[in-house]
């Protein structure tokens, strides 16, 4: 008897085998030694998660503001944000989001923003930014002499920056106006709308309890974003114990014109760098990246030499993160594209290189 048998490949089903996926969390890996992060807040690319479990921004960073306020949304509208909700803003142009936006408390003293007329108000002896859409004008007179013609209907914003005297400031409308804002400030902040009082938007609170993610002896972080006005000190981030005394903070330098590492520890200073190079304008976006470790803090800002300090214990106690705040306030004008946390003190090579 004899048996055929067919032995050809096509004699049995072939399954089709996919290429394994790389982890969401790949692209935030150490482009030097491929570590994981152990935190990602990716605002700009809306991915989120800890210890390699991708999350949710609601799950992973809470968030208050006791009031509503405007925020530029995904098709390029000017739109209102309920209380205690988080703005990821957009660009009105090109629609791509730009990241969380978080400021500090503004009063527009513009009565009736939505339908507005000539009208006077009192102001101080200190810097007001005067903001609108539209081709019409807004002639000031009293407490301080000045024609402000606009440029565009929106999303073009016309705004600038006086110093009136204290007393009555009379401001004349002409022509198209839209969303007017009258604040104290050198910077416009977003559009607060006003009825017949005063318009308050409250200042944002974002923080994220330090978990497994966190290592208390050594780390670094990345931050990207830009700052679109500050005054001495106010913070980009910070990790600390809810006091002033025990912290790692990245602050804003107003004399450098740029961030700088300080770390406090029970009220002593143990570091305070700042990164080589030039100066960043408001507006302007930028990466640092920070590091911290016993005797062994580091700071480098796009893609810049690190400046470090080799003296200095890291800050024990501390349990949370903030964005754009400190415990107290310190707050301006920002928006964070992303932060990352990675729980070693990485190498001077790669805080340049992911800064860069």
């Amino acid at each position: 008897m004899k048996i055929c048998c067919d032995l050809s490949v096509t004699s049995a089903p072939y399954h089709m085998r996919s290429a394994p996926q790389a982890p969401w969390h790949t692209p935030w890996a150490s482009p030097v030694t491929a570590l994981s992060a152990g935190l990602v807040l990716d605002f700009a690319a809306g991915a989120y998660g800890a210890d390699g479990v991708q999350g949710t921004l609601p799950g992973l960073m809470g968030f208050s503001r006791a009031s509503a306020a405007s925020v530029i949304d995904g098709a390029g509208m000017l739109v209102g944000s309920p209380a205690n909700t988080a703005r990821l803003t957009h660009d009105p142009l090109t629609l791509a989001r730009l990241g969380l936006l978080l400021e500090s408390a503004r009063s527009n003293l513009f009565a009736n923003s939505g339908a507005p007329v000539t009208q006077t108000v009192t102001v101080t002896a200190a810097s007001h930014v005067l903001s609108f859409y539209g081709t019409g004008s807004i002639t000031l007179s009293g407490a301080h002499v000045l024609e402000v013609t606009g440029s565009d209907a929106y999303p073009s914003r016309r705004q600038v920056a006086f110093t009136p005297a204290a007393g009555t400031l009379t401001l004349t409308l002409a022509g198209q106006i839209q969303a007017p804002q009258l604040e104290v400030g050198s910077i416009a902040s977003s559009y607060i709308p006003t009825t017949t009082a005063l318009g308050l938007r409250a200042d944002d609170n974002a923080t994220v309890a330090l978990g497994p993610w966190y290592s208390a002896s050594a780390g670094t972080l990345v931050f990207s974003g830009y700052v679109q006005s500050a005054a001495a000190n106010d913070r980009i981030l910070e990790i600390d114990d809810g006091s002033a005394t025990t912290r790692l903070s990245l602050l804003w330098n107003t004399v450098l014109g740029k961030p700088q590492f300080q770390v406090w520890n029970g009220g002593a200073l143990q570091a305070a760098i700042a990164p080589p190079g030039n100066a960043v304008a408001f507006g302007t976006e930028f990466r640092v990246a920070i590091a911290y470790g016993p005797n062994a803090f580091g700071i480098s800002l796009n893609g810049g030499a690190v400046a470090a300090d080799d003296a200095g214990t890291v800050p024990t106690g501390v349990n949370v993160l903030r964005l754009g705040r400190a415990a107290g306030g310190a707050q301006g004008l920002m928006v964070t594209e992303s932060l990352v946390y990675y729980p070693e003190r990485l190498s001077d090579a790669e805080l340049q290189a992911m800064s860069a």
